[in-house]
This record gives structure tokens, sequence and C-alpha cells, in this order.
């Protein structure tokens, strides 16, 4: 089995500006009764756990454990700005998840810093759910950013389930993710749409498009298919 393992945020969609941040908000005063927001964490790539953490070291109040409650309260924050103004899916997109969906040998599943509840918030948004849910769970699949401080020890959460001849390609746009899949050495697509060049992107990766758009999604589809 290939398991072709997709991040959420600027590889596959795009939130409208200050979603994250300004749910965030809500959510630390709710869970914490803190005045702060996930940009004092510097966000991008990060998982949800450590940007939480992070937050609350910065604002003088560290936390030993992240609550169930902090991601089910931003998970619900997401989901309400989000019916309100919904996020996009970037192009190329549907038709790369479909084409793989198709193929008996190809498991699509998510590695993201998203915990499940943002995560579903957002799929749900841009109606990408469908293809990252367990239909005998309903729940999402793959390693989430509520089962590890660091992005890249979604890695070893997804080597535990893995058969001998399983392989698994990572699909992502941050520079945290580049870093991930040159130290672990693992096979990657890598897309430039979000804030990483595609020439610095082209340092960590052999596989690197601006966007799946253009029909580019179906090289796409070969490399994960041939892997």
């Amino acid at each position: 089995m290939i398991y072709a393992l997709f991040d959420i945020d600027d590889t596959m969609t795009s939130m409208p500006d200050g979603t994250d941040r300004k749910t965030s908000v809500a959510m630390f005063r709710q869970v914490f009764g803190v005045d702060a927001d996930e940009s004092i964490a510097n966000p991008i790539g990060k998982t949800e756990m450590m940007i939480i953490k992070e937050a609350m070291e910065k604002v003088g109040k560290p936390i030993d454990k992240v609550p169930d409650e902090a991601y089910k309260v931003w998970g619900e924050n997401v989901a309400k700005e989000l019916q309100k103004n919904p996020g996009r899916v970037l192009p190329g997109v549907v038709e790369l998840l479909e084409a793989l969906s198709k193929n008996p040998k190809v498991k699509l599943e998510l590695l993201t810093g998203n915990a499940p509840e943002r995560a579903r918030a957002k799929l749900e948004s841009t109606k990408l759910d469908k293809f990252f849910i367990d239909p005998s769970s309903n729940e999402l699949v793959g390693a989430l950013g509520n089962m590890a401080y660091k992005r890249e020890e979604l890695i070893e959460v997804i080597k535990k389930k893995l058969q001998p001849d399983d392989k698994f390609i990572i699909i992502d746009d941050s520079l945290i993710g580049a870093n991930m899949v040159k130290k672990y050495q693992v096979s990657s697509i890598l897309v430039a749409t979000g804030n990483v060049s595609e020439d610095r992107l082209k340092e960590f990766s052999t596989n690197v498009f601006p966007d799946f758009g253009d029909n580019r999604w179906q090289k796409a589809v070969s490399i994960i298919e041939s892997i």
C-alpha cells in the first residue's frame, strides 16, 4: 500500500486571512482565561499541540498537557467562522484526490498540524472531508496535530501503522514540512502554494510544483503511484 500523506493549510486549501488567529483568541480566552493568539507562537507548519503550549509559555502560564477542550473549542470556533466565510480548494487538488482515491493501492491520509476538530472544520468547509474519513468510524485518518508535539514526530505516528511492504509520500508546502522530508529522507511532493518559493523548495525535493493546476495533478498522480 502507498500512503499519500497530505497537509491541509496552503497545500490543499486556503482559508480566509486571519481565520486561525481570530478563532484562537476566543479559544485562549474560553479555555485558559488568557489574552493570546496563535501568532505569538509563529504557527506555520507547527502542530496544534506545539502552538498552544508555546503560546501559553509566552504569556507566562506554561502547561504540561494541552486539554482536549482546547482542541474542541478551537475547532468549533473555526467551523463557525468558515460557515460565514468558507475556505477554498487550491487548483488541481480535487482532481488529484479523486484520481488517487480510485487506485486501490493508494490510501489517502493526513499529515497535518491541525488537530482533528480544526482539520475537520477546514475539510468540511472545502468539501474535501470525504477523501480522509474512515467510513467505519467516521473519523479522520492520518497523523494530526494532537498526536505529537513536533511536526516531524508525526512521521513516527505513521510508521507505527505501516506493514513491511508499505510506502509513503508526503505532500506539503511548508518549510517545516520540507525540512522534515530532508531529515527523514522520505518521498515527497512539495508545492509552492504557501509562503515558500519553488526555488527554496527545490533544495529539499526533486518533485516541486507551483500548484496542481493546469493538469499538473496528473504528474503528481504518476509520481505517487510509482514510488
